[in-house]
């Protein structure tokens, strides 16, 4: 909605959506930014290092922002931040205030969620015959398919909320408020 809201207004910028399996997400990504007049380059996860030059700023969305200042994003979130990080990019985190959380999480396996592994089969290359398809007769064989990943406040430059622009570190101060709010409201 952000780069949207930046297009009405007469900005003119390039997006270069980054995607990963199984779930191909940005595909929709690209297709509504597209039809809003936008120039878009599409590409999958492991070419982000060859684009990584390319690109001025990541602008990434969060699913919450942890009271220790780590991110939960979509898995492969993580290695973006790095690589930018690397490349020295800005690392851009959009989030609304109700996604902030007093958890705390510093690895992306504890209290991950998990996927159907069968969703990483899916191929117009995978053989059917393969051992890795087969996976659930082989005790020796297990498929994780984790849904986040957990960023680490140092890898983001700034996190931009309805309310403020500030660094992940002043997650708790959100919190806070929006506790503090609750409180005189009930």
């Amino acid at each position: 909605q952000i780069l949207l809201t930046a297009k009405e207004k007469g900005l003119n910028f390039r997006v270069m959506v980054v995607d990963s399996r199984p779930d191909l997400s940005g595909v929709i990504s690209c297709e509504r930014l597209t039809a809003a007049g936008i120039t878009c380059s599409y590409v999958y996860i492991n070419s982000v290092t060859y684009v990584m030059k390319e690109i001025t700023k990541v602008l990434l969305a969060a699913d919450a922002v942890l009271a220790n200042g780590y991110v939960l994003g979509p898995c492969g979130t993580a290695m973006i931040s790095l690589i930018a990080n690397k490349f020295n990019k800005p690392v851009i985190v959009c989030c609304e205030k109700y996604k902030f959380s007093e958890r705390v999480q510093t690895d992306s396996i504890l209290f991950n969620e998990l996927a159907d592994p069968d969703d990483m089969l899916k191929s117009k290359t995978a053989s059917q015959t393969s051992s890795i398809t087969t996976w659930r007769e082989d005790p020796k064989l297990n498929l994780v398919n984790l849904v986040y990943d957990a960023t680490p406040p140092n890898l983001v430059s700034i996190l931009i909320t309805e309310v403020a622009e500030l660094p992940c570190t002043s997650a708790p101060v959100i919190i806070r408020r929006d506790t503090e709010t609750n409180r005189r409201v009930c």
